[in-house]
């Protein structure tokens, strides 16, 4: 039998040319109500199930050795037992010496004022005088040339006992002992006040090593001169062999799991107390991801008007912010967090993920990486393979108080002058305290005598090459050493700036701070200063650690520059004389 198969279709006839009306989407329309949740999705089902229980097994391992600077052939010689619970990695790290490097006047009138105050406090006022008189500081203890060191000399030169040489003579005579039991001969100090002077001056010793985290005598520094950075490695055994994570690019300030690559060699040696790795099994409960102004899955849900996803303006090019917007317009509502715990500064490696859905089933979960989706993942360029999947929790510091640069100096390029100049703002006086360099040439020129011609109607001032700030220090291209004379392999070197004076004598300027000084010659890799050119600060920086100490350390840090400059260097220039 034939049949007809006939097509009906309802379309609604508006009433108004206002669309405000259906917009409001008023209560007492149930029919349109349902309509609208079909069209957002919300009776919409799915044939899978959602997540209510995940269950991890994981192996965590903890860092053995740290190995300070580059890493090479004698790396397991150099590299030393490492404890994360002792101290942030990044003190460690970007600490430098700072008693003893003529720079710690300051340190050093402040802990002899210290002392005296101890005596006191212990009630032995006379021995404060016995030992201000035995450690009294003179001005060969204070040697520099700055203006601040000078007013200190003058305030504290035999008003102060020298820290230095009390705090030497205390330790050779404690010895290996945690505390004094007994007083060095010299001062000598009254039967009735040892007691006192002894519990004063262990007081003193005990805040005198606390006071600053500071590297043993000898030890290799993490900064690469000529890279501006720090360099450093560390080693972890984990359940698929021994795993070096390097950081040949660390520019200071945050240290992360991003500063780290995993590396096959070299290895950093064993360590005195092995620490293998450890199981740790994870139940947990999934919780779907949310984040400010995410946007609502339901209709009657009012969004955060703070967020406007419809404001972005992204171009076709710009990858990041599209997949950004696509994850929290699409996908935003397809993703769980499972919490787990791990210790800081541990290295872990997943061997099992299971999670159970709604309607009973278990999954094993794989690694996102074959889908290309490595994040929190370490790098492995050239690394060992069978330690792919490895997350490095740094033993980082959460927050750190930071003072004013001690030292700072900004590099970066002169096209006019073809050179590359390293201006030393501010460096580290004898007294502790930051000298600015800028100031000190203002000085400088004003102390200058006005220039007296030959030929006094002479209108015009013959200059053999322009005045350049003291503090101005040029880097010129080199060929690079150790390499091949092959066109653009080039490194930047130090020179300094010749001064001839009036009566003929050449005077070579030096840098007086720290970051110039690093090497001789210093040399420095062309590519490490870009146009934007680059800054390099030294501060003092004070953090608090798990165990509630506090670690105060000085250290460097680079960041980005503000863009070329010039120096105004001229050669054979010609200055007109205005009477």
């Amino acid at each position: 039998m034939s049949s007809v198969t006939t097509w009906q279709r309802l379309e609604p006839i508006p009433r108004t040319d206002d669309l405000r009306v259906g917009l409001r989407a008023e209560i007492a329309d149930p029919l349109w109500m349902l309509a609208r949740q079909r069209q957002f999705g919300e009776l919409r089902g799915e044939d899978a199930g959602s997540p209510v229980v995940a269950s991890l097994e994981l192996s965590v391992g903890r860092i053995s050795r740290l190995h300070l600077g580059e890493p090479g052939g004698d790396a397991a010689n150099l590299a030393t037992d490492h404890d994360d619970t002792a101290a942030p990695l990044e003190v460690l790290v970007e600490r430098e010496p700072v008693r003893g490097a003529g720079v710690d006047a300051g340190v050093v009138v402040s802990a002899g004022l210290h002392l005296l105050r101890l005596l006191r406090f212990h009630q032995a006022p006379a021995a404060a005088r016995i030992y201000l008189d035995h450690y009294a500081l003179r001005v060969e203890d204070l040697p520099g040339n700055d203006l601040e060191l000078e007013r200190l000399r003058r305030r504290a030169v035999g008003r102060a006992p020298d820290a230095r040489r009390l705090a030497a003579d205390l330790v050779a005579h404690r010895g290996s002992a945690p505390e004094l039991t007994s007083l060095p001969a010299a001062p000598t100090i009254a039967a009735s006040d040892r007691n006192k002077v002894l519990a004063a001056v262990n007081a003193f010793l005990a805040a005198w090593g606390a006071l600053l985290s500071e590297p043993a005598a000898g030890a290799v520094d993490a900064w690469v001169p000529n890279r501006l950075e720090h360099a450093f490695a560390i080693q972890a055994d984990v359940t698929g062999g021994l795993a070096l994570l390097r950081a040949d690019e660390y520019r200071g300030g945050r240290l992360d799991w991003h500063s780290f690559t995993l590396a096959g060699r070299p290895s950093l040696g064993a360590p005195a107390t092995p620490r293998p790795p450890t199981s740790l099994v994870r139940t947990v409960l999934p919780t779907p991801v949310s984040y400010g102004g995410m946007p609502a899955d339901r209709f009657w849900e009012i969004e955060d008007g703070t967020v406007r996803f419809g404001a972005l303006e992204t171009g076709r090019t710009d990858l990041g912010r599209l997949l950004l917007t696509e994850f929290a317009l699409t996908y935003g509502n397809d993703w769980f967090v499972i919490p787990v715990d791990l210790p800081v500064g541990s290295v872990t490696t997943m061997d099992r993920f299971t999670v159970t859905d709604t309607f009973g089933l278990s999954t094993q979960v794989g690694p996102s990486r074959s889908a290309g989706f490595r994040m929190f993942e370490l790098d492995a360029p050239g690394g060992p393979r069978r330690l792919d999947g490895v997350f490095f929790l740094a033993p980082a510091v959460a927050d750190v108080l930071e003072s004013p640069p001690t030292e700072e100096v900004a590099f970066f390029r002169d096209e006019l002058a073809n050179v590359v100049w390293g201006v030393e703002r501010r460096f580290q006086g004898g007294a502790g305290t930051p000298v600015d360099r800028y100031e000190e040439h203002q000085q400088r020129l004003a102390a200058l005598q006005r220039v007296e011609t030959v030929t006094p109607d002479a209108q015009l001032l013959y200059r053999l090459m322009t005045d350049v700030p003291e503090h101005w220090h040029p880097f010129v291209p080199v060929r690079a050493a150790g390499v091949a004379a092959t066109p653009g392999v080039i490194q930047l070197e130090r020179r300094p700036l010749v001064r001839i004076a009036a009566d003929g004598t050449a005077t070579a300027v030096e840098p007086r701070g720290r970051v110039l000084t690093a090497a001789d010659p210093l040399r420095l890799e062309e590519e490490e200063v870009p146009r934007d050119g680059t800054h390099v600060v030294r501060t003092f920086q004070l953090t608090r650690w798990s165990d509630g100490r506090y670690h105060l350390w000085s250290g460097r840090h680079r960041s980005t520059g503000a863009g070329e400059g010039s120096s105004g260097l001229r050669f054979d220039s010609v200055q007109t004389i205005v009477p």
